[in-house]
């Protein structure tokens, strides 16, 4: 026990400076942005939706503005919880790879796995870290959100309670996507022979998921662009959605299978590995 603690602390204390960037990003995107909603709320809401309609559908959906109100907090806050979860896309591959391959890229992997102790506990203990890490980071963004919302002057027409709830349901999204694609993170890290190429795949997934969560927002027939709502977790739980509490429950199996085989055929894969192949 006391040698899986030190190997959890080991690799927190190696992705503390990743974990520390990360969050100062985060704070400031979101001191920026919420406090930005201020003056947005003090214009002309007609204007604000005129000038969203405006824009080409394309424009919208990479913009993740598709289908949401900006004059509104609960559509302000989507958008900017879409750049947020791009980020914690990322850094949750980054945290998945580092947990799987970080001792290959380094090349110390001789010291750890020496120890009296399975492949199966240290891959444990070094997700272990990992989790830790995404529910820090989902911590920061919540909690720089609400004393960023209790920051807003006074705002026509804003309830601060509702949009607190639609700050929370974001976080719950939030983590979500972090596991999938931590899980989708791992299983590329595990299963591809050279630490980079697992790198690659991560980091293409999540550019699979925002492109699919594109084309799925410009189709105005949602159910046309069904298989672009597979292809993106992003998507997996609505912005409209979320902010009314609800979930599609066909989606939320998908993520829980992925999140599950996913770390499963990761584990495997990590037990069988060669780990002197760099």
């Amino acid at each position: 026990m006391k040698a899986v603690l030190a190997m959890i602390a080991r690799e927190l204390h190696a992705d503390a400076k990743a974990w520390l960037i990360w969050s100062v990003v985060i704070v400031l995107f979101n001191i920026a942005g919420v406090m930005k909603f201020e003056g947005i709320a003090g214009g002309d809401a007609d204007a604000v939706r005129k000038l969203t309609d405006a824009f080409p559908k394309v424009a919208l959906a990479v913009m993740g503005i598709a289908d949401l109100d900006m004059s509104t907090f609960a559509g302000y806050y989507a958008v900017l919880e879409f750049y947020v979860g791009i980020m914690a896309a990322v850094y949750a591959v980054a945290l998945a790879r580092n947990a799987v391959s970080r001792e290959m890229t380094d090349g110390t992997y001789e010291f750890l796995f020496v120890r009296p102790v399975s492949r199966m506990t240290i891959l444990d203990a070094k997700l272990a870290a990992a989790l830790v890490d995404a529910v820090a980071f989902v911590a920061v963004n919540l909690v720089s959100s609400l004393l960023c919302l209790r920051l807003l002057g006074d705002v026509r027409g804003l309830n601060r309670t509702a949009a607190a709830t639609v700050i929370w349901r974001f976080s719950v999204w939030l983590f979500a996507m972090m596991l999938v694609f931590g899980a989708v993170g791992a299983c590329a890290s595990a299963v591809c022979r050279l630490a980079e190429r697992g790198a690659a795949a991560g980091n293409a997934s999540v550019i699979v998921a925002y492109g699919a969560g594109v084309a799925y927002d410009m189709f105005s027939d949602h159910d046309a662009s069904i298989v672009a709502r597979v292809l993106s977790p992003f998507r997996y739980a609505t912005p409209a959605e979320v902010i009314d509490g609800r979930v599609s429950v066909p989606f939320v199996v998908l993520a829980a299978l992925i999140v599950v085989i996913g770390f499963v055929v990761a584990f495997r894969a990590f037990a069988v590995r060669d780990l002197a192949v760099r």
